[in-house]
């Protein structure tokens, strides 16, 4: 599975925090599912081109998702759409952090496999 079409913008972003009543910044640590959901739910754009799902389609595609990536990919990917949105620091390199990420990953395997 590719990467999730995602797509942010004020409106978007407004009813995220609008719903958590956090900022974008906050929420986006909150990587429990039904967070995961809303971002999923506010920022697809499914194969007809339409921004935005139903809770149900956004589990859908989570299930989907999981069966291929994890948890982690799927903040990264959410991350990564919202920092091309601008709404989190451009300095954010998630490319960086999807590095550092495999290799904390790889490292932990190395350990279990050693025992």
């Amino acid at each position: 599975m590719e990467n999730l079409n995602l797509k942010y913008n004020a409106t978007k972003v407004d009813e995220i925090e609008q719903t958590r009543k956090l900022p974008i910044e906050n929420c986006i640590t909150d990587t429990s599912i039904s967070m995961l959901c809303l971002f999923i739910q506010k920022g697809l754009i499914d194969e007809n081109g339409h921004h935005g799902v139903s809770k149900a389609v956004a589990m859908d595609v989570i299930d989907k998702y999981l069966e291929e990536k994890d948890k982690d990919e799927m903040v990264l990917d959410i991350m990564e759409a919202l920092v091309k949105g601008g709404f989190l620091s451009r300095q954010v390199d998630v490319a960086k952090l999807r590095e550092a990420t495999n290799k904390r990953t790889a490292q932990a395997k190395q350990i279990i496999d050693e025992m």
